[in-house]
């Protein structure tokens, strides 16, 4: 055969293709074979806005920028300041009590002693009215929500100057691969993009790690404290530090980016009320420190999501571990 025969060249670069493509196949399926079955999904929650409270749901859209319901996405409304720095709930723990809620086109926050807020859902990109904003260091744009916003929020929080900003689905996010380095064998792509979240698309936590915290604790903390997406049961407790990939349900593949170091805002219950005895961090502290994460205890895995699709309460999850040292 040769390059001049149309025919013969068309019929062998359609071997190589279909070669390549069963090579692939068989690659993936002796991959697969791998995964192995650890618990189930028992509790998804979305948080609108970061810092604030959770919409608990049965299922959602689980997309390569966090979880979605009804249009909404994790944790693309955030709080600012008049320089645009990020306000958290360790700085103002009433933001726990900010309930939202979708209803048709709005998304909606209630607060004690409050009207109820309504934004619009998926507002128009306006460039006169986007803004530098801070969630880490490194400063990105977002859209400004409007003075009734500003003065519901400043308001609530008895601080002057604050604002709700958003990132809506066409504009820029952040690329995780600009991070340091993590001391995980996944490495961040540049494809791999958050919003106002800190690392990761998706946040997920065991029930038995929280068990297992709990019985060292005075006084037992929720889940709420750790504000993860996904919470899961069957596995052992902190048996995801040895993850490395999972499926959930049958179409839904991550990446665990690293595990996730946990910082004074889980000393926040969901009640809005601070421990004064700097729990459960001081308690992580003791046993759940390591290199490079310094006093910033693990609790919980941060996620790339590779494959999105529909998750709900009750889905199977399998893992990939990591390769034994």
């Amino acid at each position: 055969m040769t390059v001049d025969d149309p025919l013969n060249l068309v019929l062998a670069l359609a071997a190589a293709s279909t070669v390549k493509y069963i090579g692939a196949s068989l690659w993936r399926l002796k991959k697969l074979a791998k995964y192995e079955f650890v618990g189930n999904v028992t509790a998804l929650d979305l948080y609108p806005a970061k810092s604030c409270g959770a919409i608990s749901l049965q299922s959602a859209n689980c997309t390569r920028g966090g979880l979605k319901h009804d249009g909404v996405t994790d944790r693309h409304w955030m709080i600012v300041r008049d320089d645009g720095v990020k306000v958290n709930i360790q700085q103002e723990p009433k933001m726990a009590l900010i309930t939202p809620s979708i209803h048709g086109n709005k998304l909606c926050f209630d607060a004690p002693g409050m009207p109820t807020l309504k934004l619009e859902k998926n507002p128009k990109e306006d460039p006169s009215i986007f803004m530098d904003c801070k969630p880490r260091a490194k400063a990105m744009t977002a859209m400004y929500c409007g003075k009734e916003a500003s003065e519901w929020i400043s308001k609530y929080l008895g601080t002057k100057g604050l604002h709700i900003v958003v990132s809506t689905e066409n504009m820029a996010k952040r690329d995780v691969s600009e991070l340091a380095p993590r001391p995980w064998l996944n490495v961040p792509e540049t494809t791999d993009k958050v919003t106002f979240s800190e690392v990761s698309m998706c946040n997920i936590a065991s029930e038995n790690s929280l068990k297992d915290l709990n019985s060292r604790l005075a006084n037992p903390v929720s889940m709420g404290n750790f504000r993860p997406n996904i919470i899961i049961n069957g596995s052992l407790a902190y048996d995801e530090d040895n993850w490395l990939e999972m499926r959930i349900g049958e179409s839904v593949y991550m990446r665990i980016l690293e595990p996730n170091p946990r910082c004074l805002l889980i000393t926040v219950a969901p009640n809005g009320k601070r421990d004064p005895n700097i729990e459960p961090l001081k308690t992580l502290r003791k046993f759940r420190k390591t290199k490079p994460y310094g006093d910033s205890p693990l609790f919980g895995i941060n996620t790339a999501i590779d494959k999105g699709g529909i998750i709900k309460i009750g889905d199977p999850i399998y893992v990939l571990r990591k390769p034994v040292a």
